[in-house]
């Protein structure tokens, strides 16, 4: 099966600044779609998840997506929130990308004008790495700094991407990132802070227990910050994508 080309470098999060020319200078296999070809959009996707997602794609430059190494991201206050926490993390890994199935992906058209929508479905998104957390949840403080994992089960991703087109010669139509939204829900989360309390045993425990009773009512305080820390990621990621290669390389117009 050949790869729609345009979605090899929609998911692919690294740079593609060696890849120069036209669509036919591209590695034997990668195939453009047409616009406005759902079903070879979401074949695309599917199969590159299933076999490249960990190992990148060499060719085009592309890092693999699993797992995804995060620099950091950052969760801030919320004054009016039973969960008032400044949550940060770094040098952070996204796993399990690998297992997801593409459900949608509509918009793709030469009106640069219309949302572009994508949604997957992740059996398991885990964000493992180091952290630090200082606040309150529910009516007890919280703090911390260490090495959380962070389990996110059957999650649902859904993005709405808005571009606009930028000329950079006769057909030669770039598209540059001016919104995205990113919705992250999933099922069910469950949550583990190394070093609470400055390894405080009971406190731990007793936070543990508080956080991951009350896991949905945590994450819906959590899922603005959440869902609006990916669509940062996702934006910095299809800015450099769609800076290099036009519209014309990546789909048949």
């Amino acid at each position: 099966m050949e790869l729609p080309l345009a979605i090899v470098l929609l998911l692919g999060c690294a740079s593609v600044s060696s890849v120069q020319g036209h669509a036919s200078e591209l590695p034997s296999g990668i195939e453009r779609c047409k616009l406005m070809d759902e079903h070879c959009l979401i074949n695309g996707i599917n199969y590159v998840l299933r076999n490249y997602a960990k190992s990148g794609i060499k060719e085009l430059n592309v890092i693999p997506l699993d797992p995804l190494h995060i620099k950091k991201f950052k969760i801030g206050r919320n004054p009016h929130s039973p969960v008032n926490i400044d949550l940060s993390f770094r040098d952070v890994d996204l796993l399990g990308l690998h297992q997801g199935v593409a459900r949608k992906a509509s918009g793709f058209t030469s009106d640069l004008s219309r949302s572009i929508e994508l949604v997957m479905d992740v059996p398991e998104i885990v964000v493992k790495g180091p952290y630090s957390v200082d606040g309150r949840i529910l009516i007890l403080p919280i703090t911390g700094k260490g090495n959380a994992e962070i389990r996110l089960s059957k999650t649902k991703v859904h993005a709405v991407i808005k571009f606009r087109p930028v000329s950079k010669g006769e057909h030669q139509t770039y598209a540059e990132v001016v919104d995205i939204k990113v919705e992250v829900t999933p099922q069910h989360v469950t949550y583990h802070l190394e070093n609470l309390f400055n390894g405080q045993k009971d406190l731990s425990e007793n936070m543990h227990a508080l956080i991951n009773e009350n896991w949905q009512d945590i994450f819906n305080e959590l899922k603005p910050g959440v869902s609006e820390a990916f669509g940062l990621i996702a934006k910095s990621v299809l800015d450099r994508i769609f800076g290099k290669l036009s519209l014309e390389q990546l789909f048949i117009v």
